[in-house]
């Protein structure tokens, strides 16, 4: 299993209310958290899920470019959920939470025009929001980002994301459990650790998207780190108008809409979803590096398998995504001149939140979750594999070299050590 993380999305829990709980009130809360982040090493729940060819996973692999038959690659990230507890002592208490998709190591993905994803803006400059499609902001990026400048002219390059092969764009889907009280919100960071980006020298750029607003960001591994544990990897934060906040999770059966407003939101930022609600799109870019490329470390494996816990009734519900209170100045390309690396296909991570109170899931939530993931697919002429399956011909498919060369993971150590001592 990768090395912990690429892309994680880090949970801290908060709730709406400012009365102060007493720690007998918190206890069954943290009982929950530990219990949702055993469910990737439950051997009933990875049985019922194996047997619907999914995964439940507290590490999730999403890359722009893999090599054949191996876990790294010219450009890889990985995904989780993390809650941060804190602890009666002081300080946090970091959990890996479970993520359901198709098998890491064959990494099944399908592709689809950007022209299909419609996602909303205006959430930058504090305008009316609006839809525009993935393919517009790929285009004209600099018309989505509160401060344009922050992205340096490089000569007389073109200050855009698209490019030629963007015809289509690498796809993949999963759904993540967040352990939601039954009154109140978490509050979560997606956090993304990319194996190729140093200080200054970004190996991708992310467009967060929401049905609330896209934020786009560049990923440098060196700033708004989440330093607990194991934990590691740069937190994402939604742009509301120049400042940043973190985003919330709460239960589809609390949510109350705005005046004028409906439960269901038809501003979907995936035309094959039902409801944006409980969709987080997270898109990679890969940006072209001043340095060259260095490789990936691979190391770990699975949890064994926890004891099968007490029977427990599943309150699981889909989870409306939102963003919570302004925490300072929002982020974008760092002034930077970044430019696209066309070698590598745009990768969107379509993620589909699920609340929990007590970390119980049933064959039928797995079931109603593999639909959904079945139907992003279904949109697709080109599903499978590009890991398992020899050269594919899809559009998605990276340039360049596809077997693993030797010794990268040695020189990938040694790179990491020279990043930390910049």
């Amino acid at each position: 299993m990768k090395l912990l993380l690429l892309v994680s999305l880090i949970i801290q829990v908060s709730m709406t209310s400012s009365y102060a709980f007493p720690d007998w009130f918190a206890a069954p809360y943290t009982r929950a958290v530990h219990r949702t982040r055993d469910m990737s090493s439950n051997e009933e729940v990875l049985k019922m899920a194996s047997k619907m060819g999914l995964q439940v996973l507290d590490v999730t692999w999403e890359d722009t470019g893999r090599f054949k038959n191996s876990a790294v690659g010219p450009n890889i990230s990985d995904m989780t959920i993390q809650v941060a507890l804190e602890k009666g002592t002081g300080g946090l208490e970091v959990s890996c939470m479970p993520v359901v998709r198709h098998p890491n190591f064959e990494d099944k993905t399908c592709d689809l025009d950007p022209r299909l994803f419609s996602l909303m803006v205006g959430n930058h400059d504090g305008s009316p929001l609006r839809r525009v499609s993935l393919h517009e902001i790929l285009a004209n990026p600099l018309r989505y980002l509160s401060k344009p400048d922050s992205w340096r002219r490089k000569g007389n390059l073109p200050r855009t994301l698209l490019a030629s092969r963007d015809s289509k764009v690498l796809v993949s889907t999963q759904a993540c459990f967040l352990p939601v009280p039954k009154s109140g919100k978490a509050t979560f960071n997606p956090v993304l650790f990319n194996y190729q980006s140093v200080k200054d020298d970004p190996g991708v750029l992310t467009i967060l998207a929401t049905r609330e607003g896209t934020s786009i960001t560049v990923i440098d591994n060196d700033r708004d780190a989440f330093s607990a544990g194991a934990a590691w990897g740069q937190r994402l934060f939604f742009n509301a108008n120049g400042q940043r906040a973190s985003l919330t999770g709460q239960r589809a059966s609390e949510f109350a809409p705005e005046a004028g407003s409906s439960r269901r939101d038809d501003t979907t930022p995936l035309a094959a979803s039902e409801s944006g609600l409980n969709l987080v799109l997270l898109i990679q870019v890969p940006l072209k590096q001043k340095q060259k490329p260095h490789p990936q470390f691979v190391g770990g494996g699975m949890l064994p398998p926890a004891p099968v816990a007490a029977e427990a009734v599943s309150d699981v519900e889909n989870a409306v995504i939102g963003h919570g209170d302004l925490e300072g100045p929002f982020t974008e390309v760092d002034n930077l001149a970044i430019q696209r690396d066309t070698r590598f296909p745009v990768r969107v991570t379509v993620q589909f939140y699920k609340a929990t109170s007590n970390g119980v899931v049933s064959e039928a939530d797995l079931q109603a979750i593999k639909d959904q993931i079945d139907r992003v697919y279904a949109d697709s002429q080109y599903v499978g594999s590009l890991v398992t399956e020899g050269v594919t011909g899809r559009a998605t498919e990276h340039d360049g070299r596809k077997e693993e060369p030797a010794g990268w993971w040695k020189r990938f150590w040694r790179r990491q050590a020279e990043n930390q001592r910049r």
